[in-house]
């Protein structure tokens, strides 16, 4: 009987560790990037995997950027905040250049505090006009920076986004690549194969 008894308390508390948890709701935000370098006066998007560029870590061709896009996935209210960090682990990997956002939306750059390496980039508004509304995404923040680990592509990055009476943390997610209209690729030269 202590032998059963032990048995169901054990298997009670495994399925009580393994029920879902507030942790494991679906997340309220999203935000996706794409990841550009300069070269020879225009940006070239990299994606992870990618080898770094010629130039990509060295002073004066280290410019890149990126730009970001915010899913309101099921945030109950708008998200009027947002913010991406830099050099999260420390080690000092990038350095502010400027930043631009979308319409309506504030920006603010918060410095690394000596001896720290780490940074961050705010985008906010306070006109309820501009917030990204639930099932909406909103494109048009943007990064610069200057790149200075010879090893690595930059790589995904930690933020946080606020919604009235919220706020979440994540990592940014690489955009999938642009597609090519299957019309201007495909389609003509299929209707060319059946003449």
């Amino acid at each position: 009987m202590r032998r059963l008894l032990t048995v169901l308390l054990v298997g009670s508390l495994l399925c009580l560790l393994m029920a879902p948890s507030a942790a494991d709701a679906l997340p309220y935000a999203s935000v996706g990037y794409k990841l550009y370098h300069y070269e020879d006066g225009s940006w070239v998007r990299y994606k992870q995997g990618d080898p770094l560029p010629p130039g990509g870590a060295t002073p004066g061709t280290n410019l890149w950027k990126y730009n970001y896009w915010v899913s309101n996935l099921t945030a109950p209210t708008g998200i009027y905040q947002v913010y991406v960090y830099f050099n999260s682990d420390n080690v000092l990997r990038s350095a502010y250049s400027s930043a631009t956002g979308p319409t309506g939306w504030t920006l603010l750059y918060f410095p690394p505090v000596a001896p720290n390496n780490n940074w961050k980039e705010r985008f906010r508004t306070s006109n309820s006009a501009y917030y990204v509304m639930p099932g909406d995404t909103l494109p048009g923040y943007e990064v610069q920076f200057t790149w200075v680990d010879g090893s690595l592509l930059p790589t995904p990055q930690n933020y946080d986004v606020a919604w009235s009476g919220g706020s979440e943390p994540g990592n940014t997610t690489e955009m999938p690549p642009d597609m090519t209209p299957v019309e201007a690729a495909t389609w003509g030269r299929m209707k060319g194969l059946f003449k």
